[in-house]
């Protein structure tokens, strides 16, 4: 399965918002999937790929982006802490102008 994380990957820069709902839904599920030494290394990598979804349209994609994100930053080890420190860092304003989200789950 993480054999498809690379190109699932790519599939959240290009596309419409539903496509990269329902992959963010596959990663995530393959995510759960894996150990935590695997799945360390993509968790930084998708972390910055997340983070300009957290402003897109469909509520959808900003509730799911933001839960994995959350999930993310729990699963990394090791060296990869510094640089998803830096990635929580950036995602922090954008999350806190979603804390008013006129979706609740979003805002949540």
């Amino acid at each position: 399965m993480e054999v498809f994380l690379p190109d699932l990957m790519e599939v959240l820069q290009k596309g419409d918002e539903h496509i990269k709902t329902k992959a963010l839904f596959v990663i995530q599920n393959i995510m759960n999937g894996l150990k935590k030494t695997e799945a360390s290394p993509f968790a930084v990598h998708l972390a910055e790929k997340l983070l300009p979804l957290f402003d897109k349209e469909l509520s959808q994609l900003r509730e799911i982006s933001i839960s994995l994100f959350r999930d993310l930053m729990k699963t990394v080890l090791g060296n990869n802490k510094r640089q998803m420190k830096r990635n929580a860092r950036m995602g922090l304003l954008p999350l806190f102008f979603r804390m008013s989200d006129q979706t609740q789950s979003v805002a949540k």
